[in-house]
C-alpha cells in the first residue's frame, strides 16, 4: 500500500466506544504517497445518556467555568511565560496570550490566523500582517515591534533561528522574515510559540538576543541551514538568566489574550477578561485549579468543583467518576500525539552501558502497564525507536518495525544481556561486572496516574527480577528539578518522542534525541551536535545532522529513508522506555456547557478544535464564540 497524504492519524481512524478496536488512518499534509496503517488498541470507556453536545438556549455569560491548570503553587509563582517552572506556563498561557495562528492537523493540516490580519509564504519569504488595531492589556498597541521582539526572545530557545535568514519589520503592521531553506514545517515552527512579549519590556533582551542571531550563527554545510558557533551558550546563560530573573506579581503581567489573572492563591487562579482584547468573550471569567495529587484531585471531582477537566485519573476511580455522573456527564478524547514513559540517563552508570538499559528495557512487562494506565492509553512502541506508534506505518516503510529489535517483556533475553557484560545473579539479585550490588532509581510524579501508577508497578516488576530500586514518587516541582540533573537522575518519567505540534516523525526524534531536558542523552547546549557511536556496529553517527535533513525534506522516499534511519538510531541507543501512547478524556460535568467545533461524544476526535492541550482547546473555542453556558 501506498501512503495518504492529508491529515494525520491512526488514532483517529476508528470510531471508539467501550471496546478495545483497531482502525485504519490518514498520513500528515505532506506529500507521502498513499499508504494506510492498523491503530493500537485502547480502552474508550463512554457515557451514555441522553445529553447532547450543543445545548439550546439563551446564553448566560454569568457563569463561572473551572478548568485544570499545572503550575507551580509555591510563593514563587510568577508572571514571566518564559518561567516553565514557577511562571505562567502552558496551561495559563492560553487565556492570558494569543496566537498569530492555531495550528491541528485535523481533520486536515490548518492554520487558522488569531492575532494575524493574514499571511503568506511563498519562495522562503514569509509575510505576516497583524490585526489593525490590537492592544495589550494595559492599553498600549500590540504592532510589528512587538512581533519583531517576540521572535528575538526565541533565539536559543526555537529551531527556527537555524532556518531564519532575515528578519525585518515592513510598517507597523507588517513583518517579513525570510528562510535559508524551504521546508513543510516552517509555519509550525514560527506560530508555535504565543504573542507575549510586549517590547516595552522585553526589548532589552530582545536586542541581545539579536545580537547572538546575527554574530553567532554559522551556515551548516550538511544542510545549508544555520547552526550556532562553538562557545554560543556561554553568551545565551547571562542573558537567559537576566530575563528569568524577571518576576512579575501574576496579576501584573501584561497580556494579549482573552483574559488577565484577576487573583490566586496556592490552589487555584481566577482569570477574568482582559478589557482590551478585541472581543468579549462569552465566559465570563475562568476558575484554574490545581489538582494537587491524585487523591486531592479525585476529591475535588466528587465534590463537583469542575466545569470540566482532562486530568488523569486511575481505571478504577474513571469508573466511579463515570457512574456517578453517568445522568448529567458528556466525555469525549483527544488526540494528543504524546508518548508517555521512562528516559533512562545514559550518563550514569550503570545505564551509560546499553545492555544494561536494553536488558531493563525487557525486564518491565509493558502490556501490564498499559492495563494500570488512564483510560485512553495505546501501548507504546515496544522497539523504543524513538517515533510515535500511530506514526510508524505513516512514515516508515510496510514491515520496517519488523526489522529493530524488540525490547517487549523478555526476561531470558534480558538476563543474557546483563551475563554478556560480566553481570551475574546471585541469590536472587543482579550483581555488575565488579560483584557489587547495584542500585538504580526511579523518578515518578505522584499525582499523575499514568506515571504513578506506571513506575509503581515497573518498580516491582524489576525489584522481583532481582534489580535493587530506589523508588521515588515526587511532587511535581521536585521532580521538575531533580529530572533536569543529569548527575543524579538515572530512570525517570517524562513526556517524549511526542508530536504534539507538527505530526511528523521531525518533531519526535528532535525531542527525544536533541531537546528534551528530561530525556536519557543530556542536554545538548547551543553549537553543539548530537553524535552517538551506536552499541550494535560501532558507527558513529551524527543525529543533529539527520535530524536537521528530516525537517528540510520534501521528496517522500527521502523523509521515509531519514526517519528509519533515526528509528534504527533510537533503537540500538535504546535510552528510553515507550509505554503509551495517549488521547485525553475530556469529561464535561456541567449539563448547561455548549460545545460547539463539530465535537462528537465518546469518541476520539477528528477536529480542527479539539486538538492539543485543555486550555488551548478552551481558548480556541471562546475565540469563536463556541463554548458558552445556557441559562
Amino acid at each position: 500500500m501506498k501512503k495518504k497524504s492529508r491529515a494525520l492519524s491512526l488514532l483517529l481512524a476508528a470510531v471508539m466506544t467501550a471496546a478495545a478496536i483497531t482502525g485504519c488512518s490518514k498520513a500528515p499534509a505532506q506529500s507521502q504517497g498513499d499508504n494506510g496503517g492498523t491503530a493500537p488498541s485502547a480502552q474508550l470507556p463512554a457515557v451514555e445518556n441522553e445529553l447532547t453536545v450543543d445545548v439550546e438556549g439563551e446564553i448566560d455569560t454569568t457563569k463561572m467555568l473551572t478548568t485544570l491548570i499545572d503550575c507551580d503553587a509555591s510563593p514563587a509563582f510568577n508572571g514571566n511565560p518564559f518561567d516553565s517552572v514557577a511562571g505562567a506556563n502552558w496551561s495559563i498561557q492560553p487565556f492570558l496570550y494569543d496566537y498569530l495562528a492555531f495550528f491541528s492537523p485535523f481533520p486536515d493540516r490548518e492554520f487558522k490566523v488569531s492575532l494575524l490580519e493574514d499571511y503568506t509564504y511563498e519562495d522562503k519569504v514569509l509575510t505576516m500582517t497583524l490585526k489593525s488595531g490590537l492592544k495589550w492589556s494595559d492599553g498600549s498597541a500590540l504592532d510589528a515591534d512587538d512581533l519583531m521582539t517576540n521572535f528575538y526572545c526565541q533565539v536559543g530557545r526555537s529551531a527556527m533561528w537555524q532556518y531564519i535568514d532575515t528578519l525585518e519589520k515592513k510598517d507597523d503592521l507588517t513583518v517579513v522574515m525570510t528562510f535559508v531553506t524551504d521546508s513543510p514545517l516552517i509555519l509550525n515552527l514560527v506560530f508555535a510559540n504565543p504573542m507575549m512579549t510586549p517590547n516595552e519590556i522585553f526589548d532589552e533582551w530582545a536586542v541581545q538576543y539579536k545580537e547572538i542571531a546575527e554574530t553567532q550563527r554559522e551556515t551548516d554545510e550538511a544542510t545549508g541551514a544555520y547552526k550556532y558557533k562553538d562557545g554560543t551558550q556561554d553568551k545565551l546563560t547571562p542573558i537567559n538568566e537576566a530575563l528569568l530573573a524577571y518576576k512579575p506579581k501574576p496579576e501584573e503581567a501584561i497580556v494579549c489574550g482573552p483574559y488577565i489573572i484577576d487573583k490566586h492563591n496556592t490552589s487555584e487562579i481566577l482569570f477574568i477578561p482582559n478589557e482590551n482584547y478585541r472581543k468579549e468573550p462569552l465566559i465570563s471569567s475562568i476558575r484554574g485549579l490545581r489538582p494537587g495529587d491524585a487523591q486531592a484531585f479525585s476529591t475535588a471531582i466528587l465534590a463537583g468543583e469542575y466545569t470540566i477537566e482532562n486530568g488523569g485519573l486511575s481505571i478504577d476511580m474513571s469508573n466511579q467518576i463515570d457512574a456517578r455522573y453517568a445522568d448529567t456527564m458528556r466525555k469525549f478524547y483527544v488526540p494528543e500525539l504524546s508518548g508517555i514513559g521512562y528516559s533512562m540517563n545514559t550518563n550514569i552508570y550503570p545505564l551509560t552501558i546499553p545492555e544494561v538499559r536494553k536488558a531493563i528495557s525487557m525486564l518491565v512487562d509493558r502490556d501490564s502497564l498499559v492495563g494500570v494506565a488512564e483510560p485512553g492509553s495505546f501501548p507504546g512502541d515496544g522497539t523504543n525507536s524513538g517515533l510515535l506508534p500511530s506514526l510508524h506505518s505513516v512514515y516508515a516503510s510496510d514491515g520496517f518495525t519488523d526489522t529493530l529489535a524488540d525490547y517487549s517483556y523478555n526476561p531470558e533475553g534480558a538476563a543474557a544481556l546483563f551475563e554478556s557484560v560480566g553481570w551475574k545473579k546471585e541469590g536472587g539479585k543482579w550483581l555488575d561486572d565488579k560483584g557489587e550490588h547495584v542500585s538504580i532509581s526511579i523518578a515518578t510524579i505522584n499525582s499523575w496516574p499514568s506515571f504513578m501508577l506506571t513506575a509503581e508497578a515497573m518498580s516491582s516488576m524489576l525489584i522481583e527480577e532481582g534489580i535493587n530500586i530506589d523508588f521515588k514518587p515526587m511532587e511535581f516541582g521536585v521532580w521538575n528539578d531533580w529530572t533536569k540533573n543529569d548527575s543524579e537522575k538515572m530512570i525517570c518519567c517524562t513526556f517524549i518522542a511526542s508530536a504534539p505540534n507538527y505530526a511528523h516523525p521531525w518533531e519526535s526524534f528532535n525531542e527525544y534525541m536533541q531537546t528534551n531536558v528530561r530525556g536519557g542523552f543530556g542536554l545538548l547546549d547551543a553549537g553543539k551536535e548530537r553524535i552517538f557511536e551506536l552499541p550494535g556496529t560501532g558507527e558513529e553517527v551524527n543525529v543533529t545532522e539527520l535530524i536537521n535533513k528530516l525537517y528540510v525534506a520534501q521528496d517522500p522516499a527521502e523523509i521515509t529513508a531519514l526517519t528509519e534511519e533515526l528509528m534504527q538510531v533510537g533503537n540500538d541507543m535504546c535510552a528510553y522506555i515507550s509505554v503509551i501512547e495517549k488521547t485525553a478524556p475530556f469529561r464535561i460535568y456541567d449539563p448547561k456547557l455548549n460545545l460547539g467545533g463539530d465535537c462528537k461524544l465518546n469518541e476520539v476526535q477528528s477536529s480542527y478544535y479539539y486538538y492539543g492541550n485543555i486550555n488551548t482547546i478552551l481558548a480556541k473555542l471562546i475565540a469563536d464564540d463556541l463554548l458558552y453556558f445556557i441559562k
